[in-house]
């Protein structure tokens, strides 16, 4: 038979209230009637039962990290996969559980879930519909936003300067002297894709070239589609000589392609990608490529949304990641 907390304070010598206060607030007591109680715990093999804690508690410690649910699963893709990382490495620190989800599991055809009144606090990635961010407001659990351009009163939105990653991309082939520049974009959230978009067209006309609309194109960001649609436009008689990818995936596709088609790397054709993935460092050649710091998103992402939680000041509210262009063999 298990033990209870009636036998640990049997054991310890403290009433069943000073034993429940241990484990429920355990900074306030004394070390040594701390160190007695679970001395006492250890030997008993007793666990206080979580579920009970947090009623008591009306907290539960645990933390939702809900990803668009194009983006899911968040464990293998390039940009969201460090962003997790970093989130995990805070929140183990401060001792809470966290747990994963896409956004589809909080569109019920009741209108409710179950899960999310179980989470003391809430981080949405990606694009996500407002009306699920203002339900969880309305239930008075603190959510952050990452890596969307929702505003909403009162709710704080991590960002990463995407426009700004994507005119260093563009700025750097300008100068190799490429004019026939190319952009893939992948079929991302409408936030992403115009920000890096909007970056294409903007240095193109600030350079003084003409956009030739037959290089731009939408695709799904994986290495197949970006193959088959960089092997029809280096099919042209008057190709593109490079490329901006939105994204690595999409920039190893069109290297797959162009080495197929016997051409040279960036003789050639130049090649760009966005996100810095492990793959951009294993493909060869290696890949010219924006990085994100995705590591201080997740930070960020987990900091505020833990101050929030303990209703403790926020140190910043308006949180841009910024980008770096790392210069490799495809340009």
């Amino acid at each position: 038979m298990a033990s209870t907390i009636l036998d640990v304070a049997k054991l310890c010598g403290y009433s069943k209230s000073t034993v429940s206060r241990v484990f429920q607030c355990p900074d306030a007591v004394p070390d040594a009637t701390r160190n007695k109680v679970f001395e006492a715990a250890r030997v008993l093999e007793y666990t206080p039962n979580a579920i009970a804690r947090a009623m008591v508690r009306r907290r539960t410690d645990n933390i939702a990290f809900i990803i668009s649910e194009q983006q899911y699963p968040v464990i293998s893709n390039p940009f969201y996969s460090p962003v997790l990382e970093s989130i995990l490495h805070i929140v183990n620190r401060e001792n809470y559980s966290l747990f994963i989800s896409s956004d589809a599991e909080l569109r019920l055809q009741d209108g409710r879930n179950y899960k999310i009144r179980q989470m003391d606090g809430i981080i949405i990635a990606g694009q996500t519909d407002a009306q699920i961010v203002l339900g969880v407001k309305k239930l008075g659990i603190p959510v952050v936003l990452l890596n969307n351009d929702l505003k909403i009163d009162d709710i704080i939105c991590i960002r990463a300067n995407h426009y700004g990653g994507a005119v260093k991309a563009m700025e750097h082939l300008i100068q190799r002297g490429y004019q026939k520049i190319g952009l893939i974009a992948g079929k991302f959230s409408s936030y992403v894709y115009f920000e890096r978009y909007n970056a294409y067209i903007d240095v193109l006309k600030k350079n003084g070239i003409k956009v030739d609309y037959r290089f731009v194109q939408s695709i799904e960001p994986t290495v197949e589609d970006a193959c088959g649609c960089v092997s029809t436009l280096l099919s042209m008689p008057d190709r593109p000589d490079a490329l901006f990818c939105t994204n690595d995936m999409i920039a190893v596709g069109a290297i797959k392609a162009a080495i197929r088609m016997g051409m040279r790397i960036p003789q050639d054709i130049a090649i760009v990608g966005y996100d810095a993935s492990h793959i951009s460092r294993l493909i060869e050649p290696e890949l010219t490529t924006v990085k994100v710091d995705t590591e201080s998103m997740g930070q960020w992402a987990a900091k505020t949304l833990i101050a929030l939680m303990r209703g403790e000041p926020v140190e910043r509210t308006d949180f841009e990641a910024s980008t770096e262009l790392i210069i490799r063999k495809t340009t």
